[in-house]
């Protein structure tokens, strides 16, 4: 996908994920919100790689929690290059935290940051730095975080 329809894609996501706010936990109970997943949720390539994508804005009170999980529409994995790439372009590059699982025999990236009045937070101090190229990031330990 070349830059401009990333971003393209980036932008509608975010706008939708602005919307769905009123209707995501923990605003709503975590039942209800699944009847807009769907709106969450889009396929498009990346590098030549069949991404599926989904990115949520949830509101705590205290902060905002952006997520993105990324993972490969049909192979088992992604370049962990590509996983960078479509999480920065979602989130930035600042204050991310990062955790993968399994699911469906295929493993799922996902990325979050949390906010306050559009300020990115520093990740919890239970992480663990990790980097790869350059790029700067916190590990969240399983466990520690519920995941959708």
């Amino acid at each position: 996908m070349v830059a401009k329809a990333l971003r393209e894609e980036v932008a509608e996501m975010r706008a939708m994920a602005d919307m769905l706010v009123p209707y995501t936990f923990p605003v709503v109970d975590f039942l209800v919100e699944q009847d807009v997943l769907l709106f969450k949720h889009r396929s498009f390539a990346v590098d030549g790689y069949d991404l599926s994508v989904c990115f949520s804005k949830a509101d705590y009170g205290e902060y905002f929690l952006e997520s993105f999980q990324v993972q490969s529409s049909f192979a088992p994995f992604l370049p962990f290059a590509v996983v960078c790439k479509v999480g920065r372009a979602f989130l930035g590059s600042n204050n991310l935290s990062y955790i993968e699982f399994f699911k469906n025999n295929r493993k799922v990236y996902c990325w979050t940051i949390r906010s306050r009045e559009g300020r990115p937070l520093p990740p919890d101090k239970k992480n663990k730095p990790g980097s790869y190229e350059g790029f700067q990031f916190s590990i969240l330990q399983p466990g520690t975080v519920d995941l959708f």
